[in-house]
């Protein structure tokens, strides 16, 4: 489990998750009349807050709550199309170097009982950005190199921060930033918190206390209030009576009752007795067959990546029960490419994800690249065509294996087995005898009320422990969900990474570019780069202690990609086919293993079908519950197909007429 937006936990369950996104009030099909409506949304959560402040924190965990209660300058329509939020207008300099919005006026900051605090004006995007900064945010990977003179007055060398490329006209209304480069996607990114307004009052008046778990840590400007958050128990909203934009806000409260993954059959039973509005139901569960199927709905595919990943560094073996030799053997096999390559392609991905979706589904959530194949168009074609491509020009073993997403295209067992022969012969010359009686044993954690979770985890060590030929161990190691998040989801530095491999990590787009997926393991700044066992030069103090590590497996080599492909801004063909291969490196060196998408699992709904924002993605508007209707009967299955696919029709017809 890891960060999201974007960093993405194993058990986070939205409505965007569960794929409820899209068309607002289309009353076509199956859509209900405003008399079947209901005024409350009652669901789920899954993994404790540990802030709310929505600038400093990169977790989904806190995304997911105040993406309901701040809006930031722009936000995502139900086509997939930017449309302005607490910006009326904006315009673009000719060089695209300069973006300069025009604040709404009379949008209030209220507190926690929707009482005026102040009125929203562009100074508090200044203090946000600055607050960003102050506080070390954890998605400052996201902008530093964009603003002008930002990545400087973060590093210290410049002490002003009236020399960042921001600045704010009260008396005119008006927000400009300044960029070091033209980005095509910046407007994209102001979709996400760390670009949104704090009122500087409130900021300074609640100090370090700012962003606390509570009704009162932070201001609302946004469509809800939270009126309550219980422990692992409850956490509510209601309708924000203030907010600018109510026409657009059709539910009045928010019930989300805590849930820890330890009954499946919880979801559908609370499904049925009214307690939920929304479950997913699992194929693998005895009560599957109970399901009136004419109310299952599979759910669309999500732009985000599952994957799994290696520790190339390991420090921390708290929840080890291994010796030092088995240690030492385990660090410089994973530091091997062709051991890496073998786990890799011995990983049966589809019986994994079948765990989750059942057979039913097959291959279509499976990912082989941690970018979507249909992200970005390279000269009129997918961007995963360039990734296989990159792919075979890099190892012959490609020509055999597809990268191709929704397809078992990577599971290959000859191509596992000749990979680890490769390995333990490169391995024997370090001194480390693999074999049945002597395996390298690796440690996987996984949450113990998590029933899913372990049940895929006991899939990866099936595949993997069967196709190597039991010369690789898999060491399930079963931790209380405290434990676990600290281990895995909240782990503050590479040291305190307790594992060998991870399962449960994932990534969704921040912007409309590659770099947001492949950015993440750069070496420099990478947002994730801790994930696997490295301390960022951006942030490393002292002694690198993965050093020797990082230059194993050829990391520089990553980096030297990602700057070709960072640095052309003119030319996108050419920007997303560097792209590619930087995407391919890392396939092939396996720094991770892209397993799956969210989507194609079953689900029992009464959101209205397309009812909520659609952002591929993109950003935290499809966290927000606005535009959402919910109507007092479970969604046929019929009636949303018939809403599906006129949502499809006009989400093409919209992009294509933005790319005019």
């Amino acid at each position: 489990m890891n960060k999201r937006a974007k960093i993405i936990g194993a058990g986070l369950l939205s409505v965007a998750a569960l794929g409820f996104l899209g068309a607002c009030g289309n009353k076509s099909g199956g859509t209900a009349n405003d008399s079947d409506l209901s005024k409350t949304f009652n669901y789920i959560y899954t993994t404790e807050p540990q802030s709310l402040d929505y600038v400093y924190s990169n977790l989904q965990a806190t995304s997911q709550l105040t993406a309901n209660f701040v809006d930031g300058l722009l936000s995502y329509d139900q086509y997939s199309q930017i449309k302005p939020a607490l910006a009326s207008s904006w315009k673009v300099s000719a060089d695209g170097k300069t973006y300069t919005y025009q604040i709404r006026k009379g949008v209030k900051w209220v507190d926690s009982n929707g009482n005026d605090y102040a009125e929203v004006k562009p100074s508090d995007w200044v203090t946000g950005l600055k607050h960003a900064v102050d506080s070390k945010s954890q998605a400052l990977y996201l902008v530093a190199g964009s603003v002008s003179g930002l990545q400087d007055y973060i590093d210290g060398k410049s002490k002003d921060f009236s020399s960042v490329g921001i600045k704010a006209d009260d008396a005119k209304g008006t927000l400009t930033y300044t960029l070091n480069n033209p980005e095509t996607y910046w407007n994209s990114k102001t979709t996400y918190q760390i670009l949104s307004p704090i009122n500087a009052d409130f900021l300074k008046e609640k100090g370090s206390k700012f962003g606390t778990v509570g009704v009162d840590g932070i201001l609302y400007n946004g469509p809800f209030i939270p009126t309550k958050f219980d422990a692992k128990s409850e956490i509510a909203y209601k309708a924000n009576p203030n907010y600018w934009d109510k026409k657009n806000v059709h539910v009045s409260n928010i019930n989300l009752a805590y849930y820890d993954g330890s009954k499946p059959e919880e979801l559908y039973n609370g499904f049925k007795s009214n307690k939920y509005d929304l479950a997913g139901i699992y194929p693998s569960e005895s009560y599957y067959k109970n399901v009136d199927t004419k109310n299952i709905i599979w759910s669309q595919m999500m732009s985000n990546t599952r994957y799994a990943t290696f520790n190339f560094d390991r420090q921390t073996y708290t929840s080890s029960t291994k010796d030092d030799k088995q240690k030492e053997n385990a660090k410089k096999a994973i530091l091997n490419k062709d051991f890496r390559q073998a786990i890799a392609y011995g990983f049966d991905k589809e019986k994994y994800v079948d765990q989750k979706t059942g057979a039913e589904s097959g291959a279509k959530p499976v990912r082989n690249a941690l970018v979507p194949d249909d992200f970005v168009q390279i000269n009129g074609k997918n961007y995963g065509t360039a990734v296989q491509s990159a792919l075979e020009a890099e190892n012959p073993t490609w020509k055999s294996l597809k990268v191709e997403q929704g397809a078992a295209g990577t599971y290959n067992v000859d191509a596992a087995t000749k990979a680890f022969n490769k390995a333990k012969v490169s391995l024997q010359a370090e001194g480390i005898e693999i074999s049945k009686d002597k395996p390298i044993i690796l440690d996987t954690p996984v949450d113990s009320s998590g029933k899913i979770l372990i049940a895929q985890a006991t899939s990866f060590k099936n595949s993997i422990e069967k196709n190597l030929g039991g010369e690789v161990q898999i060491n399930i190691i079963k931790m209380n969900s405290d434990t676990f998040s600290n281990t895995v989801y909240y782990a503050p530095t590479a040291k305190d990474n307790d594992f060998d491999v991870k399962l449960f990590s994932g990534w969704g787009p921040d912007y409309q570019d590659p770099a947001t997926y492949l950015n993440i393991f750069s070496p420099i700044n990478g947002d994730m780069i801790n994930g696997i066992g490295f301390e960022s030069k951006a942030t490393l103090k002292g002694e690198d202690h993965g050093v020797a590590a990082k230059k194993a497996i050829n990391l520089d080599d990553y980096q030297a990609l990602l700057d070709t492909a960072n640095n052309e801004y003119t030319d996108l063909n050419k920007r997303y086919s560097s792209f590619a291969k930087a995407d391919a490196w890392l396939i092939d060196n396996v720094l991770a293993i892209p397993i799956y998408q969210d989507g194609a699992t079953p689900k029992l709904t009464k959101v209205v079908p397309f009812s909520t924002i659609y952002a591929n993605g993109v950003g935290v508007n499809e966290y927000s519950y606005k535009y959402m209707k919910v109507q007092k009967d479970a969604v046929k299955a019929t009636d949303y197909t018939k809403e599906l696919k006129a949502w499809q029709k006009k989400v093409a017809e919209k992009s294509a007429a933005s790319d005019k």
